[in-house]
């Protein structure tokens, strides 16, 4: 097996800070623009990176929970399996949302992805709010 995969020194990407181009943690300089970096530079641009990857990541998850919760509001008309999972989603993904805000809310990037985030974390809200609130009227109807 090849020494990176089993090494326990993981290089990190960051944004190189003249030219913005990804780059390795391990590097000395950019490979894109040449510009010399230091240490301490370099680890604090990977903290930042590792964090923004982190926020996108979990806001796709709550994104895609709250679509799942309208999968299981449609399967919750023939099974109620459906039911019990749209009232745990209706109750999860609002907790998930508060915890990505505590956690990433703050985070000061110009990283386009990081934008995304927001986003998907909105699209998120947008999708769960009428999912349960469907759900609790055709309970009260039935």
């Amino acid at each position: 097996m090849s020494d990176s995969i089993m090494s326990d020194n993981k290089a990190r990407i960051l944004p190189c800070p003249n030219c913005q181009q990804m780059i390795y943690s391990d590097s000395t300089q950019c490979r894109f623009c040449s510009t010399a970096l230091d240490r301490q530079t370099i680890e604090t641009a990977a903290g930042i990176q590792e964090q923004v990857n982190d926020a996108c990541n979990h806001a796709k998850w709550i994104r895609n929970m709250a679509g799942a919760m309208w999968v299981l509001f449609g399967v919750s008309f023939i099974l109620t399996a459906g039911t019990a999972g749209v009232f745990g989603l209706f109750f999860l993904i609002p907790a998930y949302l508060v915890y990505w805000q505590i956690k990433y809310g703050s985070l000061k990037t110009s990283d386009p992805d990081y934008q995304k985030a927001k986003r998907d974390r909105l699209v998120a809200l947008l999708l769960w709010f009428p999912a349960g609130l469907l759900k609790f009227l055709t309970l009260l109807i039935a």
